[in-house]
């Protein structure tokens, strides 16, 4: 309250407090004056004198039970508007015509304090919703904590980050939860997190929010895998080009030198010329290889654009399945599925993916299972082998790294690169429940970035 709003209230008051004294002064002086009168007057009678003293007493009595029973429910109106208020019923008003002159200026001041009362009711809750459309409309995970450490509001996204979606989770103590230390982390901290919704690494925003008086604590996370990932898509990108360029500048004189040696030596028989002419094929030989080994990468740095379309996933994969002819691959899914993407790169995705599971089942003479199950935001397709089992590694998906001999790293770079460029996400993982890996790639359903 203002130092003006203040003053003005005890100016109010102090009139008030005059007016009724000077209320009560009215009524009680004219009766005091007229007994003094009667008592002072040579009245011979003293029936006469002690009648009109009664008389006035009376009257005095009845006028003042009058005006306090006036006054006491004026009191009660105030009473009743003040409990309104305390109850939180701001809709409440009483007539400050029936009062008595000087408690007029009291009820109406009740009256304005309730309007000020609603009017910031109904502020707080336009701010409540619009901060709750705010929060839905919000792609981030959002988390708001009170003192208690319960958890006071939760966004769909966040509701998803936890696997929350069906279940309330309201109220619950954020020990119960599956948010690891995401709540504890400082402002602006970069966690690496695994959540029942996601994972990855996740930038984390705080800040505190007062609500009814009470602290409360406003947490936004912020996935920051796509962002670094496509980073360092684009630094492998670069690299490739620029390793290309150079590598094949190089390569090619060299295996035309090869070959045009080769040919001055000629076919001749014995000597030193034969082991000349083998040693110049070799080089000839491996400097091709160098050049479809870089050709391939060149995939890598000129992925052509997508081209977006709605197709059956569900017959893609069934398709895909029937021409393994290494072993039979045994197909789960059976719902029909329609995304909208690139069909040739996906499939191209998928083939990488159902060849590796093979390659790694048939040495021990395992099986190979493709399924997919699809809600209404996402596709999650599903292949599982019995082979050995992925190393403990956070390169699979680097260019150049592979696990297989004769390998060139390309398969599993160009499948996350073709995935992620159809807002998905493809995890690899060991199986826990039995030997083998298991990959899982999550796909949009209606649209691609």
């Amino acid at each position: 309250m203002s130092a003006a709003a203040f003053g003005q209230q005890g100016i109010s008051a102090r009139r008030m407090h005059r007016g009724i004294v000077a209320w009560l002064g009215a009524i009680v002086a004219p009766v005091a004056v007229a007994c003094a009168t009667l008592a002072t007057l040579d009245i011979p009678s003293q029936r006469v004198r002690a009648t009109c003293l009664i008389v006035g007493a009376g009257a005095t009595l009845l006028i003042g039970w009058l005006a306090t029973r006036r006054l006491l429910v004026t009191l009660d109106t105030v009473s009743d508007l003040l409990g309104a208020l305390r109850e939180g019923d701001f809709a409440f008003r009483a007539s400050a015509r029936r009062a008595i002159d000087p408690l007029h200026g009291l009820i109406t001041n009740v009256n304005l304090l309730g309007e000020d009362l609603r009017e910031g009711r109904r502020k707080r809750t336009e701010t409540s919703r619009s901060l709750g459309k705010t929060l839905i409309a919000l792609q981030d995970p959002v988390f708001v904590v009170d003192d208690a450490n319960r958890l006071r509001l939760v966004n769909p996204a966040g509701r998803r980050l936890i696997g929350a979606e069906r279940t309330s989770v309201v109220g619950r103590d954020l020990a119960t939860l599956d948010l690891g230390d995401a709540l504890n982390a400082p402002d602006n901290a970069v966690i690496a997190g695994r959540f029942s919704g996601g994972r990855g690494k996740w930038a984390v925003r705080r800040t505190i929010w007062y609500s009814e008086g009470r602290e409360h604590r406003l947490i936004m996370l912020r996935d920051l895998s796509v962002a670094l990932a496509d980073e360092e898509r684009r630094a492998w990108q670069r690299l490739i080009r620029v390793l290309s360029h150079e590598l094949n500048n190089s390569l090619a004189p060299i295996a035309s030198l090869a070959g045009s040696l080769s040919t001055l030596i000629g076919p001749t028989v014995g000597g030193g010329n034969d082991e000349m002419r083998l040693g110049l094929e070799v080089i000839g030989r491996r400097a091709d290889s160098l050049a479809r080994f870089l050709a391939g990468y060149g995939k890598l740095a000129r992925l052509p654009p997508l081209r977006v379309a709605a197709f059956r996933l569900d017959l893609c994969l069934g398709r895909l399945a029937m021409l393994e002819t290494r072993m039979r691959v045994v197909v789960t899914g059976t719902s029909e599925v329609i995304v909208h993407g690139d069909e040739d790169q996906l499939t191209q995705a998928f083939i990488n993916l159902l060849r590796n599971a093979v390659e790694a089942s048939l040495p021990v003479g395992g099986g190979v299972r493709l399924g997919w199950t699809a809600d209404e935001r996402f596709v999650h397709v599903t292949i599982e082998d019995d082979g050995v089992g992925l190393p403990d590694s956070d390169t699979l998906f680097v260019p150049f790294f592979t696990t297989k001999p004769g390998g060139s790293g390309i398969g599993l770079s160009l499948v996350r690169l073709i995935v992620e460029s159809h807002a998905g996400a493809v995890d690899l993982s060991s199986r826990r429940e039995a030997r083998g890996a298991r990959a899982v790639v999550r796909l949009p359903r209606e649209s691609c970035r």
